[in-house]
């Protein structure tokens, strides 16, 4: 038996949004790339079908809910983000001075973040009772806190944290997002 090796389609690129015109007709595979997996420029996906498909990007670009990775005139390799555990805050009860204190201890710990609606989701990368830790500790009155699934960051990169600001061990010198660190000396080092 003769074994066949393929070589995945090379997206180098993020051709458009799957919606647009030029996509129309086109039978679509979706590839699940979940928020964590959204910003690496070089990786290996497989999509729901099996196809392989190499994103192979020449600078950093976020891989959203719906970029269209491949098109070879029949069918496309489009993006699709899968519901992951997240935790979500409700804003709706709790004073501006709550919402910031909430920010503040997300931000203590780089936890990534987004909101939406009235609401701060947080990826849930360890346990739930981990990641609601710093928020509960707060004590803040009208607090409104529930775990569910749900595409995270599935537009565009989160607000906030480790996904769009990561401090590698003794480097405070990301050279590449443009704010002074000084502020960080006292906690990251």
């Amino acid at each position: 038996m003769i074994e066949q090796h393929f070589d995945p389609p090379i997206a180098a690129r993020i051709l458009g949004r799957v919606g647009a015109p030029e996509f129309a007709g086109r039978w679509i595979e979706r590839v699940p790339v979940p928020a964590a997996d959204a910003a690496r420029r070089r990786v290996l996906l497989r999509g729901e079908h099996g196809t392989a498909i190499a994103v192979d990007l020449p600078k950093p670009a976020w891989l959203f809910d719906g970029a269209v990775l491949h098109d070879n005139g029949c069918r496309l390799l489009v993006v699709t983000r899968p519901p992951e555990p997240v935790m979500v805050i409700g804003l709706a009860q709790l004073t501006p001075a709550d919402t910031l204190r909430i920010g503040h201890a997300l931000g203590n710990r780089h936890s990534p973040c987004e909101l939406s609606e009235g609401e701060i989701i947080v990826p849930v990368t360890d346990t739930p009772e981990l990641a609601s830790r710093p928020v509960l500790a707060l004590g803040l009155a009208g607090l409104q806190l529930r775990f569910d699934h749900l595409p995270f960051a599935a537009q565009c990169p989160p607000a906030c944290g480790a996904a769009a600001h990561d401090h590698p061990p003794q480097r405070l010198d990301h050279g590449s997002h443009l704010h002074p660190h000084s502020t960080h000396a006292r906690h990251d080092g």
